[in-house]
C-alpha cells in the first residue's frame, strides 16, 4: 500500500477539522510563527541569513511582477516569432532568460504558448534548453558584483525610489517602481546572505565533506535538488552556495555539485506548471525533465574532468586561481553547454518519444476548454490569445447548434455554399435534438469555463487595447447565447410545420435557406481570421426573403389562401430568423473596435 493512500484518511480527517474549526487553523500557523521566531532568536546569524533569502525571493517576485506589468505583450510576442526554428528558440530563449533572470517565467510562458497551438513542440524543447544556459548569466552577476561589492549601500536608493513610486506613480508606469523595488530587495538580501555566512566563519566548517570521496557529492547534489524546490528558485540555491563558497563554509568540488544539484530543482517549476494543464504542457514539463536530468547525470560523472576545464579555462581569461564564485559560475556555464551539445540533435526523437508517452486523448468532452491553463495567466497577451482561442471554439460550437435550430446539417450549411435541395429535402422531426437540449451539452459549459478564466483575468495588467478586446468578445459571446435562444423558438416552429403538405414548407425552406446562406459568410469569416466580414452578404438574403413573404402573406390572406393564425406564425418566424442573424452580424463600430484591439498572433 502506498504511503498516500494509508495517511489519505488521517489527511481527509485534519483538513475536515480544520474547515469546521478555522479559529484552530489560525492557531497553528501563529504558534508555528511563534516557534521559528523563538528558535532564530536562539540563532541570530541563522536568521540574518534566513532574512537575506527571503528578502532575495521578494525580490525576484517583485522583479517579475515589474517585467509581467512593463511588458504589455512584447515578450509574448518576441516568444512566438522566435520559435520559428530550433536554432532561434534556442537563442532566444537564452536572451529572453538572461534579460528577465527568471526561467520560471520562461517556462510557464513556453507552456502556455504550446497549449495553445501556438509553438510546434521541437522548437518549445529547444527554448527551455536556451533558457537553462540563459539562466547561468544569474551566477556571473552574482559571483561578480553580488559578493565583491557592498550591496547595503545601494540598496536604500533604490528601495526609497520604488516605495514612493509604487505610491505616486499611475498603476501603468507602477511596473518601474516593482523593478526599483526589486533590485532593492536583492541587493539587500544578498548583503544580509553575505553577513550571516561571514558570521559562521569561525564557528562551522565543512572540511570534512571536501568531496575526496565519490559518494559525498550526490548528496551535495541532492541538497541543491531540495534547497531549489523548496525555495523555488535555483538563483536563491546558488547565491547560497556562493556566499558559502566565499567565506569558506564550502569547499569547492562540494558547491560544483550542489549547483548541479540547483539546475536539476528547478524541474519542479515544469512538474507545478504541468499539474492539470493540456497534454501538450505535460510533454514540454517530461522534455524539461528529461534535459536536466540527463545534463546533471552528465556532470557529475564528469565532475573532475569538467572542473579541470574551468581551471584550464580560468587561466586562459584571467580568472584567478582561488575565485572559487567565478569559477562555480564558469562551471554552471559549462555543464548547460555540454548538456545542449549532447541533447540537441537528439530534439526529434525527444518529441516523439513524449507524444508516445502522453497521448492525445482519443476523444475529450465536445464542451471541454481546450486552451485555458493556468499557466496562460502568466502574461496578459498569453492569456488573452487562450481567452481568444477558446471564444473562436464557443462560435463554431455555436454555428452547429444553430444549423440544428433551422433543421439543416452542418455540413450542408458550413464550409461550402448551402444548396436549395438541402433545405428543401425531407425533414424527420425525430431526427433533431431540441436546441435548449444542445445549448446545455455543448456550449453553457464551456460559456462557463471562459468566464471564470476572465474573472482569473481581472488582476492581469492589461493594455486599454487588451480591455476593449475582451469586452468586445465577451459581447460577443453574449449575442451568440441570445442568437441560440431565437434559434430554440425557430425550430419548435419549424418542427411542428415541416411536413410536405404545411402551408408554411415553402415558406419555411426559403428562410432556413436564407439563415443557411449568412451562417455560412459569419462562419468563414471567422475560419479565416478576417474582421472584414461583408454585413450585406449576411443579411441581404433574409431581408429578401422576408419581404417577399410578407407581401405574400398579405396576397394569400386577401384570397383566403392562408389561415390568419398561420400567418401570423409564418410572420413570427421571419421576426425570429432576422433577430438571429442581426444578433450574429457585428456593426460597423465592432468591426473597428475588433481590428484594432485584437492580439497579435
Amino acid at each position: 500500500m502506498a504511503l498516500s493512500t494509508y495517511f489519505s484518511p488521517w489527511r481527509q480527517r485534519l483538513q475536515t477539522q480544520l474547515h469546521h474549526y478555522p479559529a484552530l487553523s489560525g492557531r497553528l500557523v501563529v504558534l508555528g510563527l511563534l516557534a521559528a521566531t523563538a528558535f532564530l532568536m536562539s540563532y541570530l546569524d541563522l536568521a540574518t541569513l534566513a532574512a537575506g533569502l527571503g528578502l532575495f525571493l521578494w525580490g525576484m517576485g517583485y522583479l517579475e511582477r515589474g517585467i509581467k506589468q512593463l511588458s504589455g505583450g512584447k515578450l509574448e510576442r518576441w516568444l512566438h516569432r522566435a520559435t520559428g526554428t530550433q536554432p532561434r528558440a534556442l537563442a532566444f530563449g537564452a536572451l529572453a532568460t538572461a534579460t528577465v533572470q527568471s526561467s520560471s517565467l520562461i517556462t510557464l510562458l513556453s507552456m502556455s504558448f504550446v497549449s495553445a497551438g501556438l509553438v510546434a513542440l521541437p522548437n518549445a524543447i529547444a527554448l527551455l534548453f536556451g533558457s537553462n544556459l540563459g539562466t547561468t548569466t544569474g551566477a556571473w552577476l552574482m559571483a561578480t558584483f553580488g559578493l565583491g561589492f557592498d550591496l547595503a549601500r545601494y540598496a536604500m536608493p533604490f528601495l526609497a525610489a520604488g516605495l514612493i513610486g509604487s505610491r505616486l506613480l499611475a498603476k501603468r508606469y507602477r511596473g518601474y517602481a516593482y523593478l526599483l523595488m526589486g533590485v532593492g530587495l536583492l541587493f539587500l538580501g544578498i548583503d544580509f546572505m553575505k553577513l550571516g555566512f561571514s558570521a559562521w566563519q569561525d564557528g562551522l566548517s565543512l572540511e570534512g565533506f571536501a568531496g575526496e570521496l565519490f559518494w559525498h557529492w550526490p548528496l551535495y547534489v541532492l541538497f541543491g535538488v531540495i534547497a531549489t524546490v523548496v525555495m523555488q528558485s535555483s538563483h536563491a540555491t546558488l547565491l547560497i552556495t556562493l556566499a558559502a563558497l566565499a567565506s569558506g563554509q564550502l569547499p569547492y568540488l562540494p558547491a560544483l555539485a550542489v549547483a548541479i544539484g540547483a539546475n536539476v530543482g528547478t524541474t519542479i517549476t515544469a512538474l507545478l506548471g504541468a499539474l492539470g494543464a493540456s497534454i501538450a504542457a505535460r510533454r514540454l514539463a517530461g522534455a524539461h525533465v528529461v534535459f536536466n536530468l540527463f545534463t546533471g547525470a552528465v556532470a557529475l560523472l564528469l565532475l573532475l574532468p569538467l572542473a579541470w576545464l574551468v581551471d584550464q579555462i580560468s587561466t586562459v581569461i584571467g580568472i584567478g586561481a582561488e575565485a572559487w564564485p567565478l569559477k562555480l559560475a564558469l562551471f554552471h556555464t559549462l555543464f548547460n553547454v555540454l548538456g545542449i551539445i549532447l541533447m540537441l540533435p537528439a530534439i526529434p526523437a525527444l518529441a516523439r518519444w513524449l507524444e508516445r508517452t502522453f497521448p492525445t486523448p482519443a476523444k475529450m468532452p465536445y464542451a471541454q476548454a481546450r486552451y485555458l491553463e493556468a499557466s496562460a495567466l502568466q502574461l496578459p497577451d498569453t492569456a488573452l490569445n487562450a481567452l481568444e482561442q477558446e471564444c473562436q471554439r464557443l462560435e463554431r460550437h455555436a454555428y452547429h447548434v444553430l444549423c440544428s435550430a433551422i433543421l439543416m446539417r452542418s455540413a450542408d450549411v458550413l464550409g461550402h455554399p448551402p444548396k436549395r435541395q438541402k433545405a428543401t429535402a425531407l425533414i424527420d422531426p425525430n431526427a433533431w435534438p431540441a436546441v435548449n437540449e444542445r445549448y446545455h451539452e455543448r456550449i453553457k459549459p464551456l460559456l462557463s469555463e471562459i468566464l471564470a478564466f476572465y474573472a482569473q483575468m481581472i488582476d492581469t495588467p492589461l493594455t486599454q487595447a487588451q480591455q476593449t478586446h475582451i469586452q468586445w468578445r465577451l459581447q460577443r459571446l453574449f449575442r451568440l447565447v441570445e442568437a441560440v435562444r431565437f434559434g430554440e423558438v425557430l425550430q419548435r416552429s419549424l418542427l411542428r410545420h415541416a411536413t410536405r403538405t404545411s402551408p408554411l414548407r415553402d415558406a419555411h425552406d426559403a428562410l432556413r435557406l436564407a439563415v443557411a446562406q449568412g451562417l455560412n459568410q459569419l462562419s468563414q469569416g471567422q475560419d479565416d481570421d478576417n474582421t472584414d466580414i461583408s454585413i450585406t452578404a449576411v443579411v441581404e438574403p433574409l431581408d429578401t426573403v422576408s419581404q417577399q413573404w410578407q407581401q405574400e402573406i398579405a396576397t394569400r390572406l386577401r384570397s383566403k389562401r392562408l389561415d390568419p393564425s398561420l400567418a401570423s406564425t409564418l410572420m413570427n418566424d421571419l421576426h425570429q430568423a432576422q433577430r438571429l442573424i442581426y444578433a450574429l452580424t457585428p456593426s460597423d463600430r465592432e468591426t473597428i473596435a475588433f481590428s484594432s484591439s485584437r492580439p497579435s498572433r
